[in-house]
């Protein structure tokens, strides 16, 4: 996913599949990523990557609901 950043993250998958439809909702492209552990659920991350020109929409979409982003 070259130029691709990633926006948010956070143990709890519901939640970053959350994030990752409202981003699409709001026509930002928008992947999530997997990263938890299918054995030990209380390992691992979702992460919701976008493409880097849509940083800035995509931070104010994530502040009007009040999620925590990721500065990068």
């Amino acid at each position: 996913m070259k130029d691709w950043k990633m926006i948010y993250t956070s143990s709890s998958l519901p939640t970053a599949t959350m994030v990752t439809s409202l981003l699409i909702e709001n026509e930002v492209p928008a992947k999530l990523l997997n990263k938890k552990d299918t054995s030990y659920v209380f390992l691992g991350a979702a992460e919701v990557y976008i493409p880097a020109n849509f940083f800035n929409i995509a931070k104010e979409i994530l502040k009007s609901i009040e999620l925590d982003i990721l500065d990068v």
